[in-house]
């Protein structure tokens, strides 16, 4: 049987795949291993399901004569997951790795208040809950949201489409949507007020933005929104989460105290 270690790795390098693969020797059932392995392996296989939207749009983007989903990079089988994922896997059965962190800003994907300035490079253990893997800063991860498995949202998150965006000067994302062929462009400028633009097919949808400090107004449009009923500042992740349960495009502002 694979040693528990590699088969958690082996799923962990499959959540940032556009194929999520059970893979290894010998017993592969979830159920059949170890609790442990169970709830890490259900955890990742489901945020791979939540990434679901951010992987159609670079396959799409791809399709139309853009990059492909993954692409190498320096270091040991480090690969570029989309624009904006950078993954170190770990190909042997210890906590250890060593990134190569490209030029840029790059946050750990799960500890957000880890920042790199690249290129740099690095050595530490990573538990087995946890997986080299960095964020770019400017990012905006589009995904579909139904559990809290992942602790990113709520089930009560379902039925609405999930922008996870980390604020850094000006960026765009464009997701396209497997119904009927349309896309919505999101585009978000940083500055003393943070600035949203939502185009194209209108979408009822979360953002989930990456923001130092409880915001001092929201506005969506020209109308301020009303906090507790369309958002909230969760202190403890520093993540503004603003909802909207119906379909819209326009402009929203998150002033800064």
């Amino acid at each position: 049987m694979i040693p528990p270690r590699l088969y958690i790795r082996w799923a962990q390098f499959s959540t940032f795949c556009g194929l999520f693969l059970n893979g290894g020797h010998g017993e592969r059932a979830l159920w059949r291993r170890s609790p442990e392995e169970l709830e890490i392996i259900r955890e990742f296989s489901w945020l791979h399901t939540e990434l679901v939207p951010y992987m159609y749009s670079h396959v799409a983007n791809c399709h139309r004569g853009g990059k492909p989903l993954q692409r190498p990079m320096p270091g040991k089988y480090h690969y570029l997951f989309g624009e904006d994922f950078l993954v170190a896997p770990i190909y042997q059965d210890s906590l250890r790795n060593t990134v190569h962190i490209p030029r840029g800003r790059w946050r750990y994907f799960f500890d957000d208040s880890e920042v790199f300035e690249g290129p740099k490079t690095i050595e530490r253990d990573f538990p087995l809950d946890e997986y080299p893997v960095y964020v770019r800063d400017g990012a905006i991860i589009p995904m579909r949201i139904s559990r809290d498995y992942t602790g990113i949202g709520d089930k009560d998150w379902e039925g609405l489409l999930t922008f996870n965006i980390f604020p850094s000067g000006r960026s765009t994302f464009e997701v396209h949507h497997p119904e009927g062929g349309d896309s919505t462009r999101v585009t978000v400028e940083e500055g003393a007020t943070l600035r949203i633009q939502i185009e194209g097919a209108p979408v009822a949808h979360i953002l989930r933005v990456l923001l130092a400090e409880r915001p001092a107004r929201v506005l969506r449009g020209e109308t301020e929104l009303a906090e507790g009923s369309d958002w909230e500042y969760r202190s403890e992740r520093k993540r503004l989460i603003l909802r909207s349960k119906r379909e819209f495009t326009g402009r929203y502002a998150i002033e800064r105290n």
